[in-house]
């Protein structure tokens, strides 16, 4: 797992590219497979919120190749 520290703004534009990226292949997939990723989405949305306001400082995501997440002060 790699391991990255970035400003909360490019932590932030790094969760909604991940979150598109799901979102633009949902129609790709099983409906097994759907209901998966559209739960995965509602978690990255979740996560984009506490990062947004300041609630999460420290996250991991596996969707963009397993990256550990440290939002440096700013």
């Amino acid at each position: 797992m790699e391991q990255f520290f970035m400003s909360r703004r490019s932590a932030v534009a790094l969760i909604v590219r991940v979150r598109t990226s799901l979102l633009a292949h949902k129609d790709d997939q099983p409906p097994a497979d759907a209901q998966r990723q559209q739960a995965r989405v509602a978690d990255l949305t979740r996560l984009l919120f506490d990062v947004r306001a300041g609630r999460v400082s420290v996250f991991e995501l596996k969707d963009a190749g397993s990256m550990h997440i440290t939002i440096s002060s700013d």
